[in-house]
């Protein structure tokens, strides 16, 4: 197998970051070949500068969607925010499965899957059932009237849902530390399955990136350090030639942990993946500043898509909250459980609560006709339920 090593990118001075451009140095303009790799390394202090003033308007625009998002998550009530965390690593695990194999799964459905709920993926294409394994995918194929895609492989979705949950982990545990030495960094790679790079690059990268940032390095916004962190990973990793439109698992992952280390949205991991499947394709073909501002307005996109989702979840709590209960009522107790859960069923409701099966239902009835829950399988029997 043909490996396509990528290449280093220098660091850029930090003074440039800052500098007027009336004071920047022309542009070196000599016509040069493509690198063949996604993210090419910068080329020098004219760079620098010319990446300053392209990148403005993209970290700007991220940043803020970001620091919207954890405030409005930071003052959530604690059901919708736990609710909110679980979503969005179902989202990004789907964004995940749609680059890098081509195949899109609703978040539903993988939420379905993860709870057991449907069956494998691979037989249900075979024996043309997909609808049963796949019913918010097919539903929502044939709603955009679009024809349905290859479907995913069972392997390819149990891939996802790792993923999910590691982008999960990484919100809410904070003693997780995958940054903090060289055993640390390749056995989260391995986790990954990604390849690890040579010995030195992997400790070059450590050096530069997984360190508190010294003096010269703290004048970086951290958004555009962890986009670094990102772009210098994939310009070193070995790249198979099949996959070079793809990118790489580990160096945004990566960026998310740096992003997470240092403590920048309290609340929640950096979502990326969860972005338009254009801008990632974009993405992964872009070389250079425009990788870099690819980054940042990818990760703008999932911030604000990740806000759909909590104005989704604020509504259904204020329509959970207006419901008439009486003293002894557990609807409260019911609708808690289902902003949290992705998915939720009456046999588990019913095991939460220590409820009967019947009351369980009667309980779920009601949210449906509150509009807060809806059913999520279409099946008369052994059916699911998600926050509508």
């Amino acid at each position: 197998m043909e490996l396509i090593p990528r290449e280093t990118p220098e660091e850029p001075d930090e003074a440039f970051w800052f500098r007027p451009p009336w004071e920047a140095e022309p542009a070196d303009d000599t016509p040069g070949l493509l690198p063949v790799f996604r993210p090419g390394g910068l080329t020098g202090q004219a760079a620098a500068s010319l990446d300053t003033a392209a990148l403005l308007l993209p970290l700007a625009q991220a940043s803020a969607a970001l620091a919207r998002l954890d405030a409005r998550l930071a003052g959530a009530p604690p059901d919708v925010a736990e609710g909110l965390r679980a979503r969005l690593a179902l989202r990004e695990a789907a964004g995940w499965l749609a680059h890098q194999y081509g195949s899109w799964v609703h978040p539903t459905d993988l939420g379905l899957r993860e709870a057991g709920l449907t069956g494998s993926v691979t037989a249900a294409a075979m024996s043309g059932r997909l609808r049963r394994a796949l019913p918010a995918t097919t539903a929502a194929t044939v709603a955009a009237g679009t024809p349905a895609g290859t479907a995913a492989e069972d392997h390819a979705v149990a891939q996802a849902l790792q993923f999910g949950r590691w982008w999960r982990r990484l919100t809410e545990h904070r003693t997780w530390s995958p940054l903090a030495d060289a055993v640390s960094l390749r056995q989260l790679l391995g986790q990954l399955g990604d390849q690890e790079p040579a010995e030195d690059v992997l400790a070059d990268w450590l050096a530069r990136f997984a360190g508190r940032p010294d003096a010269g390095q703290a004048a970086i916004p951290a958004l555009l350090r962890a986009g670094h962190a990102a772009q210098a990973w994939a310009a070193c990793e070995p790249v198979e030639p099949a996959r070079i439109d793809r990118l790489p698992t580990a160096a945004l992952f990566l960026s998310a942990c740096l992003w997470r280390r240092d403590g920048m949205t309290p609340a929640l991991a950096l979502p990326v993946w969860s972005a338009p499947p254009r801008q990632l394709e974009a993405l992964a073909l872009a070389t250079g500043p425009a990788w870099r501002a690819g980054f940042l307005a990818a990760v703008a996109a999932a911030a604000q898509r990740a806000g759909q989702e909590l104005s989704r979840l604020q509504t259904a709590a204020d329509r959970a909250s207006a419901l008439r209960r009486t003293a002894r009522s557990r609807l409260p107790e019911a609708a808690a459980f289902a902003l949290r859960a992705p998915v939720l069923t009456a046999a588990g409701l019913a095991s939460r609560l220590r409820v009967s099966h019947q009351a369980a239902l009667g309980l779920l009835k009601q949210l449906v006709a509150a509009d807060v829950l809806q059913e999520a399988t279409g099946r008369a029997a052994w059916r699911a339920f998600t926050v509508a």
